[in-house]
């Protein structure tokens, strides 16, 4: 059987989990922003809601894969394995 060799720390990973943080720390209150103020123009609409959706997507999707990398590179660098 064979067994697998250990990962090494990158510093790409951590690079790349700062740029996702950030990023999502930017989409995020834009999106809610532009809900606020599609709502409050009275857009209950779906063409009106569609920006601050995407906006909100794309910013839970760089979270989450931020948040995911930084556990990736903190596990590989303490040795953590499961």
């Amino acid at each position: 059987m064979n067994t697998p060799t250990p990962q090494k720390p990158s510093p790409a990973r951590y690079v790349t989990a700062g740029v996702c943080l950030m990023g999502a720390m930017v989409c995020l209150p834009a999106g809610f922003i532009q809900m606020i103020l599609a709502l409050q123009r009275g857009g209950y609409g779906t063409s009106s809601l569609t920006l601050p959706i995407v906006w909100l997507a794309v910013g839970g999707g760089l979270l989450g894969m931020g948040i995911a990398l930084m556990i990736w590179e903190m596990s590989v660098r303490h040795g953590v394995r499961h």
